[in-house]
């Protein structure tokens, strides 16, 4: 009978060893983007790009949560030309995020207390092979939530 309570009790130390909780996020951040690229490939977001050479620019951009079930969320990120709808996963530790958007993005975030930072990279989005081998950017994200 003591092996039988000890097996349980063991169990139960290492399923809540394993849980983990998936933090709630606040709905609004804002922060910074800081971008470089080549060719066209983040046009919607950068202000100073054009068709050939090298594109940089830091920018003032605000993201929404417009829904979080569990691990999974809805965002959009404004600037001043548009709107950038993003999907994105929590990981189970609850430290960081994986995202994505229609243009090709994928990003690596990192939450921190209040603070969600990373960085991704995206590639000319035209469905061309020319366009995906001479468009492509590198993008810096630094948020903070709104109190």
């Amino acid at each position: 009978m003591k092996k039988v309570y000890l097996s349980l009790f063991s169990l139960l130390i290492v399923g809540s060893v394993c849980a983990q909780t998936i933090p709630t996020l606040p709905k609004e951040w804002v922060g910074e983007i800081s971008g470089t690229s080549m060719g066209v490939a983040h046009k919607s977001a950068n202000p100073n790009q054009s068709e050939k050479g090298w594109n940089t620019y830091d920018e003032v951009r605000k993201m929404t949560i417009l829904r979080q079930e569990g691990r999974h969320l809805d965002m959009l990120i404004k600037n001043p030309r548009g709107e950038i709808h993003l999907i994105g996963t929590i990981s189970k530790d609850g430290k960081q995020i994986i995202a994505a958007d229609q243009g090709g993005a994928a990003w690596t975030l990192n939450l921190a207390g209040n603070t969600l930072s990373g960085c991704g990279a995206t590639r000319g989005a035209k469905g061309t092979f020319d366009d995906w081998f001479n468009n492509y950017a590198a993008l810096c994200l630094d948020l903070n939530a709104v109190k």
